[in-house]
């Protein structure tokens, strides 16, 4: 067809343009283009390749930088919201309850414990009782101390067994001045702890005989306040008598736990 376009008159000064015909010699391709076409991507692919396998050492170290100064601040604000609310909610904002060495403290935050590790609770016990330990230790802390509360999680953990706020605090000060590693400031805690003399050279003092007596009455009720001590069928099976001398003993019990509270509250 010798024509590229033609124009067809439907109406008086009106055409319509149809379409060029190209010839099908035209859409061939021309010897050697496919082959040089599979050159050039395969020489982009190596520079790729190449630019790929070079290592940028200041970006990796510009990366780790930053993922490790998120992380940081993002664990150290979310153990310490975790640590601030189980303190407010299981020992009253007492810091000092929370280093209590009595077994028998809080039988709520055990049974929550408990949970840990379930997906009910997806953290560890470990991490729920530093992020506690690091509350209350933040809480004890003079009040001008800044240190320990810059530190990262870790480093917060490590000086917890220290236990006094103000050796915490200059431990703290001398990670920073000193550029510590983690295991170095482990190290230097087992050193400083070495250095604190035993009250008991056998180990704990003696427990208490108050301690003992309450803890060995507690045993016998469930650490769950909403599950019942005893059931309707351990009513059901005693008998008038039994019945008169368990409420007698019961209301002598509570008479005697009513004096020891008020005795312990005025000493």
């Amino acid at each position: 067809m010798d024509l590229r376009e033609r124009t067809v008159g439907r109406s008086p000064g009106r055409a319509h343009i149809l379409p060029s015909v190209v010839e099908p010699a035209a859409l061939s391709v021309r010897p050697g283009s496919a082959k040089l076409g599979q050159e050039i991507v395969k020489r982009d692919r190596h520079v790729l390749d190449e630019a790929h396998a070079t290592v940028d050492h200041k970006l990796v170290d510009e990366a780790a930088t930053w993922i490790t100064a998120k992380i940081a601040v993002t664990l150290r604000l979310g153990a310490q919201a975790v640590g601030e609310y189980v303190l407010d909610r299981f020992f009253g904002t007492d810091p000092g309850l929370v280093q209590s060495r009595n077994p028998y403290k809080n039988a709520s935050l055990r049974a929550l414990a408990k949970k840990c590790g379930t997906p009910e609770l997806p953290i560890s016990r470990t991490w729920l009782t530093n992020a506690v330990g690091v509350a209350a230790m933040i809480r004890r802390l003079p009040s001008t101390a800044r240190a320990f509360k810059e530190l990262p999680p870790s480093y917060q953990e490590s000086l917890l067994p220290l236990r006094d706020p103000n050796e915490v605090e200059r431990m703290a000060n001398e990670v920073a001045s000193r550029d510590l590693t983690y295991r170095e400031l482990r190290r230097v805690v087992a050193e400083e702890r070495a250095k604190i003399p035993r009250k008991d050279s056998r180990g704990r003092p003696p427990t208490p005989v108050i301690i003992k007596f309450l803890g060995k009455l507690l045993k016998g009720f469930p650490s769950d306040r909403n599950r019942p001590a005893f059931t309707k069928a351990d009513m059901e099976e005693l008998d008038e008598d039994q019945r008169k001398f368990a409420v007698n003993s019961a209301r002598l019990l509570q008479e005697r736990l009513h004096d020891l509270v008020r005795k312990l509250r005025a000493s």
